[in-house]
């Protein structure tokens, strides 16, 4: 799962035909799709000129406030209103520090040649063109959903929210189904469960442990979390780029990543058996032309939103050799599919985790071969003779929202020990919360952390 892109800002130009359906094809942009733009100021059309960083120094919002104005042109959302997607460059207008003149950005796309890796996924296997956020709303909620098929009625970014729900991972141990999230340097939301962390290495593993499974066994449920910070590792000389895409990390690292996981997945024991998903956790206050559907089953509503209305649609790629190149699938997903398919598939006696997993449409039936194809890539172009760093990675930028926050939930553990347990000031030289203030010092941190609350996962790599 990777972070904060819509649909049509990856794949809206892609433009792929469904050979097994003529006419048929994703459902993405015409090009002459536009938002109004700022007062006494032409409207903004789409374009396929997005870069891989520069354009979001200021992060476009995806908080619930700011999603509703980017919908409707409003919040709240005024009774009986529809969704028109006519807000997003007026929102970003608003943001505090941005320039209103550079809002127009949140209307750029990819061109397909500029994102190979996905591209060539997603010619090759399936493109899901209504896959939708569960949340209209950040990534924290959205996440929760991937985890737990709820997000205990939070549209917020609270970590400390989900400290006690219960996760797809222990309801598919109750089925002695063995299942694990990966991550990089012990950075991962699974911080804000408490029964995934004091379980250790059961529920959770580094990107390496992933690689080391598929040459030894691999758990049936596996889901790939990718590198939040950047950050600098002194002992080795080495820099650690984030590659999770989310604005404004430098999106080819995310390619590089994307192609780690399908090409060590196609070269395993496991490729015959397997059904890989790339997916993302919600659209990031960036453009999609399709509004998301309501009717869906409310989970734990609140005073602030009732649950019934998705998120924007959100990149999906299913890739396996049990499907047909060139698949579209127009099939309603949201991320409490990742728990409905994974209770389908290994524990189908078992009951739904949620009122909304039981409801979400699981998405192992597009699966349309009966006998696995041999003719997928082994490799993917990588396109990096053009691969450059950024210049705002090696550790030294300021925390986004997202980093924050997972900072707090590091944090939150760290809290918990006894103080002479504790990692703040005494394995880490920073004294205070407010002294973790770069991707580098968080990073380290948060590794020391990881490593505390889960030795049996981390402490090896501390």
């Amino acid at each position: 799962m990777m972070e904060n892109r819509s649909f049509d800002h990856m794949f809206g130009f892609m433009n792929i035909p469904n050979p097994a359906v003529p006419g048929d094809k994703i459902d993405g942009l015409t090009g002459t799709e536009s938002n109004p733009n700022v007062a006494g100021q032409p409207a903004v059309p789409v374009s396929a000129d997005a870069v891989y960083a520069g354009d979001y120094r200021v992060d476009p919002s995806h908080a619930f406030v700011d999603v509703n104005v980017q919908l409707f042109g409003a919040n709240p959302v005024p009774p009986g209103a529809t969704p028109t997607n006519q807000g997003f460059v007026i929102d970003y207008a608003q943001q505090p520090g941005n320039d209103p003149s550079k809002a127009g950005r949140v209307m750029k796309c990819f061109a397909p040649e500029r994102i190979p890796v996905l591209t060539r996924l997603a010619q090759e296997f399936a493109v899901c063109d209504r896959w939708f956020a569960s949340v209209p709303g950040p990534t924290l909620p959205n996440r929760a959903f991937a985890h737990a098929a709820t997000s205990n009625g939070h549209v917020d970014m609270n970590p400390l929210a989900y400290f006690g729900v219960s996760t797809i991972y222990e309801a598919l141990d109750k089925a002695n189904v063995t299942s694990k999230i990966y991550g990089f340097d012990g950075n991962t939301s699974a911080f804000m469960f408490k029964q995934l962390f004091t379980r250790g290495n059961r529920f959770l593993g580094e990107f390496d442990d992933f690689l080391d499974d598929l040459s030894g066994t691999l758990p049936s449920y596996c889901f790939i979390e990718p590198r939040f910070n950047d950050w600098y590792d002194e002992a080795t000389d080495q820099d650690f780029v984030a590659n999770d895409q989310h604005p404004d990390n430098n999106v080819q690292a995310g390619e590089q990543l994307i192609a780690d996981v399908y090409e060590a997945v196609r070269a395993s024991k496991y490729w015959a058996n397997s059904l890989l998903v790339i997916v993302y956790d919600e659209h990031g206050g960036l453009y999609d032309h399709v509004p998301p559907p309501s009717g869906v089953a409310s989970v734990d509503p609140s005073p602030d939103f009732d649950f019934t209305r998705l998120g924007l649609r959100v990149p999906a790629v299913l890739i396996s050799p049990y499907i047909k190149a060139g698949t579209i699938s127009h099939s309603q997903f949201e991320h409490s599919s990742l728990a409905a398919t994974a209770t389908g598939l290994f524990a189908p006696t078992s009951a739904p985790i949620t009122a909304r997993a039981a409801q979400a449409k699981p998405f192992h039936d597009i699966l349309n071969l009966d006998k696995p194809r041999d003719d997928a890539p082994k490799k993917l172009d990588r396109n990096v003779s053009v691969f450059q760093l950024d210049s705002n990675s090696h550790g030294q930028g300021s925390l986004n929202e997202h980093q924050m926050m997972q900072l707090l939930a590091a944090y939150h553990f760290d809290s918990l020990q006894p103080p002479d347990k504790r990692v703040l000031g005494r394995i880490v030289p920073q004294r205070t919360l407010q002294d973790l203030d770069t991707e580098q010092v968080a990073a380290v941190y948060i590794k020391a952390v990881a490593a505390q609350a889960s030795p049996a996962a981390y402490g090896a790599k501390a």
